[in-house]
């Protein structure tokens, strides 16, 4: 249990009007001291209303603030109506791309994701695996005729050959 629950907040309030001591509050409510006497810092006289609201309204002015203000959204959203992808405005702007799309996902940029170029498409795969110097070495083995896959022909068996460094 990290931060104390409205329900905590109004027995503390109960037992500030009963005299209790902040260690005798502590014992009761199973918490540290330092954590009730943080929270009678709250407000004084100490209220468990106004402590809550307090409590949330601090909650939520924490964490990581966004670099999304209404100049960087009009210039996001002038360019990806120019066809520029969210890669290439995050590398002109020095932005992240993750948060451009985390942006356009939470509705900050008012952008379809359905609008962007390329949206969907996925890059076609490589038909050849096999690398360069590979490839300058000759035609791949799947490309070879049908009559050398029957291996009829004394020529026509595989054989693996491993290359070992120089100095084995």
């Amino acid at each position: 249990m990290s931060s104390i629950t409205y329900s905590e907040r109004i027995k503390i309030e109960t037992f500030c009007e009963l005299g209790l001591s902040n260690i005798q509050m502590s014992d009761r409510l199973k918490r540290s001291p330092a954590t009730i006497s943080y929270e009678l810092a709250r407000c004084e006289p100490y209220q468990a209303e106004v402590a809550q609201t307090d409590a949330e309204y601090k909650r939520s002015r924490c964490g990581r603030k966004t670099k999304l203000n209404d100049k960087l959204r009009q210039i996001i959203l002038n360019h990806l109506r120019l066809s520029w992808s969210p890669e290439m405005i995050a590398h002109e702007f020095k932005l992240a791309t993750k948060s451009i799309y985390n942006w356009l996902n939470q509705g900050k940029i008012e952008f379809s994701l359905n609008d962007l170029p390329e949206h969907g498409m996925r890059q076609r795969p490589n038909l050849d695996q096999r690398s360069k110097y590979n490839q300058s070495l000759g035609r791949s083995i799947e490309q070879r005729p049908i009559v050398v896959n029957r291996r009829n022909r004394i020529g026509d068996f595989e054989l693996d050959t491993i290359v070992g460094p120089p100095w084995a």
